[in-house]
């Protein structure tokens, strides 16, 4: 599994640069320059896909606002303090049912809500290896011009991050399986179903 050196030292490889590290301590300017994005950047890739490694579930009580919901909505969810995205609200029919403001989850249902949801995983030992490729892209695309100079080619290296992020949320995806959609009333009501 990977580290965060060897995160860094294949950004810097993409880069293009001979420089190498040991640590993200060291005292040299491509060890600096990756540790000062490293944190934000590795939230903004976990961000970026709905990764199994990151996804985790809650349950949502209800939370009590003095000044009341904002209308049309009933009910305000607080999100887990460790959420980094909002991947879906389980037990809602269709995103129309809720509304997503500031960190927490707007809705008519009483509750309680099952979300899935992102956190932060510092540890890059336990991300998925098409998901480290992906990251250090990034790292490559947000320090390359500090690193190698004008002549690194950002666009190109965005391009190939975001290739890079489709190919893993392919093999992520294809890690759960598939969820049939519910029936819905048309449906039904087309096979004698129908209840009022």
């Amino acid at each position: 599994m990977a580290s965060e050196v060897e995160v860094a030292n294949l950004a810097a490889v993409r880069i293009g640069t001979a420089s190498r590290i040991t640590s993200l301590d060291d005292d040299r300017t491509v060890a600096r320059t990756f540790k000062a994005v490293f944190a934000i950047e590795r939230r903004a890739a976990i961000r970026d896909g709905s990764w199994n490694f990151a996804a985790r579930r809650a349950d949502l009580a209800a939370e009590v606002i003095a000044e009341g919901v904002p209308y049309p909505w009933a009910y305000s969810f607080p999100l887990p303090a460790e959420n980094l995205r909002l991947i879906e609200v389980l037990n809602l029919t269709s995103r129309d049912d809720y509304q997503l403001e500031g960190s927490s989850i707007l809705c008519n249902s009483e509750g309680p809500l099952y979300v899935r949801y992102l956190v932060d995983v510092p540890n890059m030992a336990a991300w998925d290896a098409s998901a480290v490729e992906a990251f250090a892209l990034r790292l490559a695309w947000k320090c390359g011009r500090k690193v190698a100079g004008e002549n690194f080619d950002s666009r190109a290296c965005w391009e190939e991050y975001l290739q890079a992020i489709g190919r893993a949320k392919t093999v992520d995806a294809l890690e759960n399986p598939s969820i049939a959609p519910d029936d819905g009333s048309w449906i039904d009501a087309r096979h004698g179903n129908w209840r009022q």
